[in-house]
């Protein structure tokens, strides 16, 4: 993978059904992650990654890989590792906050979106069925890790301020309520 002047690497953690990939993908400013997540591309490319089962069944399914493909249907979800590159203020645009519960083939969460002015949740999946749908005040849970565990074993959980949904793997949602705008 080429390095453009300029350019970051965020770490970042990729989740697919069964799986999660940590490693670092480049971002070439201006652009943020949910940018070049979105991009019209059907692969992302990560850098210094290990890949590890949901279910802690294995440590870990491959050690550290220089340069690892993934393709993005594949992906439930991505969450930035750690702090998220700068903002850029000039991509800020007004915009209105919904509480939501998402269900997706992996994770159950309880999250805010924040849609343009007077735009549904279902009206704006319709509109991006390809873009990855930003999150904010993440709370979820792993569905798989709800059966099957040993009693007295907690669920496994996370909780971020910011993740990357991909649509194609919402399998339900219901909004909770809305509030007034927030920016981008």
């Amino acid at each position: 993978m080429s390095e453009p002047a300029g350019s970051e690497w965020q770490a970042v953690e990729v989740y697919s059904t069964f799986l999660r990939i940590r490693g670092e993908m480049l971002i070439q400013p201006p652009l943020r992650l949910s940018d070049e997540v979105n991009r019209l591309l059907d692969y992302l490319q990560l850098r210094n990654t290990t890949t590890e089962p949901l279910l802690a069944t294995y440590e870990m399914v491959s050690p550290t890989e220089p340069n690892t493909t993934i393709e993005k249907a594949s992906v439930v979800m991505i969450l930035p590792d750690g702090e998220q590159a700068g903002q850029n203020r000039m991509m800020w645009r007004e915009k209105v906050r919904h509480q939501v519960v998402l269900n997706t083939t992996a994770f159950s969460m309880a999250t805010d979106v924040q849609l343009e002015p007077r735009t549904s949740l279902l009206t704006h999946l319709q509109r991006n069925p390809r873009d990855f749908l930003p999150v904010t005040r993440v709370s979820a849970v792993l569905v798989a890790s709800l059966t099957g565990i040993a009693q007295g074993t907690p669920p496994q959980t996370l909780e971020r301020q910011f993740a990357l949904v991909n649509p194609r793997h919402i399998v339900s949602f219901s909004v909770r309520a809305s509030g007034g705008p927030e920016p981008d």
